[in-house]
């Protein structure tokens, strides 16, 4: 590499483009690698807006308190209306003390990918009346 940059740009030139890319080249190829993927990832990432779809009662298949106990929030396996499962978290104490063998659940839609989200609510968003 001393050599090619020798022929380029001359000896004494060379020595201290060489000493540079040695000592600062892989920090600045690294930051303008950081900074590439974070401009790509705000330029490509859909806005998050999402659309309240339902309130819906579900079978609860299994919950686990996190930390042992229901005031640090539930892990829970849930039976969706279409048949499927899928797992859903609360860290707020009293949505995750209203989970028994059924829960309330929402589900939100996104605007731009059409993906279905659920969170548990407290019981009284499904309750009709």
């Amino acid at each position: 590499m001393l050599n090619l940059l020798s022929k380029l740009f001359g000896p004494h030139r060379a020595v201290s483009i060489y000493a540079f890319v040695k000592t600062w080249g892989l920090p600045l190829v690294g930051g303008l690698g950081v900074i590439v993927v974070a401009a790509g990832l705000l330029i490509f990432n859909d806005s998050g807006e999402h659309e309240h779809e339902t309130f819906m009662t579900v079978d609860v298949l299994s919950a686990t308190p996190i930390n042992g106990d229901l005031k640090n929030g539930v892990i829970a396996s849930v039976r969706l209306p279409d048949g499927s499962a899928t797992s859903v978290t609360s860290t707020e104490a009293p949505i995750s003390q209203s989970i028994g063998t059924t829960a309330c659940i929402e589900k939100r839609v996104y605007v731009d990918s059409g993906e279905a989200r659920y969170r548990f609510k407290l019981p009284r968003y499904c309750e009709t009346g």
